[in-house]
């Protein structure tokens, strides 16, 4: 659907299974920050029925998309052209598709500002907002501390330990306990958790120490999310350790780490730019839910 026809203005498009090598071509401009993206690409080359892909180019070329998942609710924006954004964003707006009762719109921080200038618009109201960073290491930047082989994937035993964790960790972020607002949910995710392979924790005497989540693997990068030590045992070094010892294993397969982090916590910012981790790209989230009335 074309917005602004004339010459030099973004057109949009939706995207589909036809686009896969055009939408990985200008993802990859970026390999790491664009991870997530990538991953999803290539999981489901644009053709998951619930999910929506706009595209914007300029003289036929992509400079700017945005994913919108139909069912998990992220808006996920890509590039750095804001007038394009802008557009996507009013696009993303009159879409047909019903929209999730809750969204969380992440991405590249002058991204984010654009869209949310149109979307999502009348019906959904502003639960939180971040501003963030976007950290990545390359393994001859990794400063790693002693080796940690007690790090292993979560497995079934550890269940309840996840359980909690996990929601502690999204109470303390994101300032919501999922086991009251949807506790099936919540536990079928934490019972995939136990078996993906890509939950990371550590465990002892002292219960679960430290957990972290592998969110998207690709040939050039490995993201991480969920980083999480229980808050008696934060200060001792746990962190930096056990994500050191993650980070090395994932540089066997993608020789890029990234992860992104709030601003405003300096305890993990100092734990990451110890490790080697650096600036990459502003970053924001923002957090909808739909208005009650």
């Amino acid at each position: 659907m074309a917005i602004h026809p004339e010459l030099g203005a973004p057109v949009l498009e939706r995207l589909g299974p036809r686009d896969v090598p055009d939408v990985l071509m200008f993802l990859e401009d970026d390999p790491v920050l664009n991870v997530y993206l990538i991953a999803l690409v290539m999981r489901d080359a644009l053709a998951r029925p619930n999910d929506v892909w706009l595209g914007a180019r300029r003289h036929g070329r992509l400079c700017a998309l945005v994913f919108l998942g139909g069912l998990s609710g992220a808006v996920l924006p890509a590039g750095d052209d804001v007038e394009a954004h802008r557009l996507l964003g009013h696009a993303l707006r009159a879409a047909p598709e019903p929209r999730p009762d809750r969204l969380q719109i992440i991405g590249p921080r002058d991204a984010v500002a654009a869209l949310r200038e149109h979307f999502p618009g009348e019906g959904h109201d502003l639960r939180l907002e971040r501003e963030q960073v976007y950290l990545s290491l390359d393994a001859k930047l990794l400063q790693q501390p002693e080796p940690l082989p007690e790090l292993r994937n979560a497995q079934r035993e550890d269940y309840a330990f996840l359980y909690h964790a996990g929601a502690e960790l999204r109470a303390e972020e994101l300032l919501e306990d999922p086991r009251d607002l949807d506790p099936v949910a919540y536990a079928r995710r934490v019972e995939e958790e136990c078996r993906d392979g890509w939950t990371w924790i550590v465990r002892d005497e002292r219960g679960l120490v430290f957990r972290a989540g592998v969110s998207a693997i690709t040939a050039h990068a490995a993201q991480i999310s969920g980083v999480y030590v229980p808050p008696a045992l934060r200060g001792q070094g746990i962190a930096r350790r056990a994500l050191g010892e993650l980070c090395a294993r994932l540089m066997r397969r993608s020789p890029d780490i990234c992860l992104f982090v709030n601003l405003v916590n300096a305890p993990a910012l100092a734990v990451y730019r110890r490790l080697g981790f650096v600036e990459r790209s502003p970053w924001a989230s923002a957090f909808m839910v739909r208005s009650a009335s």
